[in-house]
């Protein structure tokens, strides 16, 4: 078994094929596959179906490569994790040098034991896979026979010993079968013990791989931080800023502010000052209060009524995630998607404007995705946000030089 392939099993297998995600693709319920993977699945289906969680998309949507999800398993591919170091009663490897690791299968043909690295070649190369594997095994010289050092397979209940050929007047029995009763009969209180001792071994290992998982798919999107500041002449009246205009908030008393053609007039919102387009951005903000929403828009989103065509998401030049208390929506062209997720303070918004995807994250101890547009971008975006009564949002600074 590869190493990186024993780290990726879990977090980055497709339900389709068992195999580790090869240019994957995540569905609006979440849930990801290979992009041929589920292309063949539906092709072959009555309904556009998600494998995993069975809701049904109708119309059938377009697949796109999620580059961020795709990046972060390459990056993992290129990670080898190290097995887990033997432990008191463990079998050790007899390959490994130096530090020896715990040992997960031992070859009676080799007579020797190998950790999950070392028993790679066992379980890929021709010339070994007949070899026999068993469970790791401390005292693989007491399975050969003292006389012609073959490995044993008859247990003689005559002379109560083990032979590598049955004796032929006593009574003998195979010795799998022979080893098979021997195991039936342990205890109870010893099965115990050593299911407790594995599954904390897998739990410690599970939560190492989580936190680096986790630690590369930031680090992925930290890479394509940008620094952003708010412009004040777009803000609505009722809209303060402070923090050199990172931060944004919404009060009853409107600011005196001077007329501009770029104001918003009846929504609560505020543009950036810059402009993303040709490349890859990611950035990250707090909010405050009983509700908010961040997105991007073209520049000619409308300033001067209190219709659709001016406000964040709910037309076909902006889209949005909105938030009121502990829930969340989307919205694009008037369309609105309500996502189930726990509530949380701080929000990752992924711009990746050549593949025409925009996608959210909800930012904690851990980074979980929320949702993904998928289109094709022929403008360039501000970063935009509307701010209810009493909230606020602001800016996160992720330390790129601005």
């Amino acid at each position: 078994v590869d190493p990186a392939r024993f780290v990726l099993q879990d977090e980055f297998t497709c339900t389709v094929c068992l195999d580790t995600l090869t240019d994957p693709v995540t569905l609006h319920c979440g849930h990801s596959f290979c992009l041929k993977c589920l292309t063949d699945y539906w092709d072959q289906s009555q309904e556009c179906i998600c494998p995993q969680c069975r809701h049904i998309f109708i119309p059938r949507p377009e697949l796109h490569r999620n580059n961020v999800l795709d990046e972060v398993i390459k990056k993992l591919k290129k990670t080898e994790i190290s097995p887990p170091p033997a432990g008191p009663g463990d079998v050790k490897c007899d390959v490994c040098t130096g530090k020896k690791f715990r040992a997960v299968k031992s070859c009676l043909t080799c007579t020797l034991s190998f950790c999950q690295t070392h028993l790679w070649p066992h379980c890929n190369k021709d010339a070994l896979k007949d070899h026999k594997l068993i469970n790791p095994d401390g005292h693989l010289m007491k399975t050969l026979c003292t006389k012609d050092q073959k490995c044993l397979e008859f247990f003689c209940k005559s002379d109560e010993v083990c032979a590598s050929t049955g004796h032929r007047v006593h009574k003998s029995v195979n010795l799998e079968k022979a080893e098979t009763r021997k195991q039936v009969r342990r205890t109870e209180e010893s099965e115990s013990h050593v299911l407790w001792r594995s599954l904390h071994k897998l739990q410690v290992d599970f939560n190492l791989l989580f936190q680096t998982i986790s630690s590369l798919a930031f680090c992925s999107l930290l890479s394509d931080s940008c620094p952003l500041t708010l412009d004040p002449s777009t803000g609505h009246r009722h809209l303060t800023f402070s923090e050199v205009n990172r931060k944004v908030t919404c009060h009853w008393k409107q600011s005196q502010c001077s007329f501009h053609p770029d104001r918003f007039d009846f929504w609560p919102q505020v543009l950036c000052g810059q402009a993303l387009s040709g490349t890859r951005f990611y950035w990250e903000v707090e909010w405050n209060g009983l509700w908010a929403s961040v997105g991007v828009t073209y520049k000619g989103i409308g300033r001067n009524s209190d219709g659709a065509e001016c406000r964040l998401g709910y037309n076909n030049k902006s889209w949005s995630l909105f938030r009121f208390n502990s829930r969340y929506l989307v919205c694009h062209n008037n369309k609105e998607t309500v996502i189930s997720a726990a509530r949380s303070p701080r929000i990752g918004v992924y711009l990746d404007y050549p593949s025409g995807s925009l996608s959210f994250y909800s930012i904690s101890d851990t980074m979980i995705h929320l949702y993904t547009f998928k289109t094709t971008f022929t403008e360039p975006l501000y970063p935009g946000f509307e701010v209810g009564l009493g909230s606020s949002v602001t800016i996160c600074y992720l330390g790129t030089s601005d």
